[in-house]
């Protein structure tokens, strides 16, 4: 008889409904009778639960970092918080296609033949997201600014800002795609129509000139195999972040990049804060519907912890 596994899921409120969490373990529990699977509060001690879990070869799966609880074995996999700056240097050591970057620094002065006719500037602070503190320079202006200079609750007093080449997609657009152990589960492709074109504005620029927020917008999932692939991909530079949501980018000739992967692992979006959105903007009341997400999961779930579990 195959030896018997402890899986731990660990849930936190506020980041994804437990729901969620009791879908994917019955269907583990179906499809792998050697696993029995534990659904932990990452907010308690859960006594009971973790020293259940003990008596057998255990994997934790968290999606964010673990908080109050603690497994007493087993392989952990849980959200990484990490500087913008670290994770950038780890997806382009990988070998990805990250744009190019490098820290504003005292003296910086950016080659245009590195960094084109305009750069994003961006905060490295592992708790900014959207899209706080970014903005889009003429690559000739970008100038070092000492962190005081910042406004209060700006990003850029908590850490270096970066200078990331600007990467034209004609009309702006994004792509997000959530992977658990590199297996995507989600899609939201965000796509500018109509947005002004960005040589025909004026510095300051504002977010909306090159990112697809507060614009008119298509918006859907998409199988696109290519930032599928790319997404597949990105999971082997951080994979002790089970949990990515990799957002990518499709220049005007068609080449992709891949900006960041969030692994810290805020991004539950089947029942995140922003879920309804999400499926308002989708049009469905199953986000999961698309790629049979809980059972991906079960699936992916289930290999990693007959393979690492200890």
């Amino acid at each position: 008889m195959d030896e018997r596994r402890s899986l731990i899921l660990v849930h936190s409120p506020g980041w994804q409904d437990r729901a969620d969490f009791e879908d994917i373990a019955a269907r583990i529990e179906k499809m792998a009778p050697d696993i029995d699977v534990f659904i932990a509060d990452n907010t308690s001690v859960c006594s009971v639960t973790r020293k259940r879990a003990a008596r057998q070869p255990t994997l934790v799966f968290s999606p964010i970092r673990l908080l109050t609880f603690r497994a007493l074995r087993g392989k952990v996999y849980q959200g990484q918080v990490m500087t913008k700056l670290t994770e950038m240097e780890r997806l382009q050591k990988a070998g990805l296609p990250v744009p190019a970057f490098e820290v504003i620094r005292p003296g910086c002065s950016l080659s245009p033949e590195q960094f084109g006719p305009y750069t994003i500037i961006k905060p490295s602070y592992e708790l900014s997201s959207w899209g706080d503190g970014i903005s889009l320079e003429r690559t000739e202006d970008v100038r070092y600014r000492d962190p005081a200079e910042f406004p209060e609750g700006h990003p850029g007093r908590m850490g270096p800002m970066i200078a990331q080449r600007y990467i034209d997609c004609g009309q702006p657009m994004t792509c997000r795609v959530l992977t658990l152990f590199g297996e995507p589960i989600f899609t939201y492709l965000r796509e500018a129509v109509n947005a002004p074109v960005l040589d025909q504005l004026s510095p300051p620029y504002e977010r909306t000139a090159f990112l697809p927020i507060d614009q008119e917008l298509k918006i859907s999932s998409t199988r696109d195999e290519d930032f599928l692939e790319l997404a597949r991909n990105a999971y082997q530079a951080i994979p002790e972040a089970a949990l990515q949501a990799c957002d990518i980018l499709r220049d005007r000739n068609g080449e992709l990049y891949l900006l960041e992967v969030n692994p810290g692992g805020g991004t539950w979006m089947f029942s995140s804060p922003y879920a309804s959105a999400y499926r308002q903007a989708l049009g469905t009341d199953d986000l999961t519907a698309e790629f049979d997400a809980f059972s991906v999961c079960a699936r992916v779930l289930i290999e990693k912890t007959r393979q690492e579990a200890i």
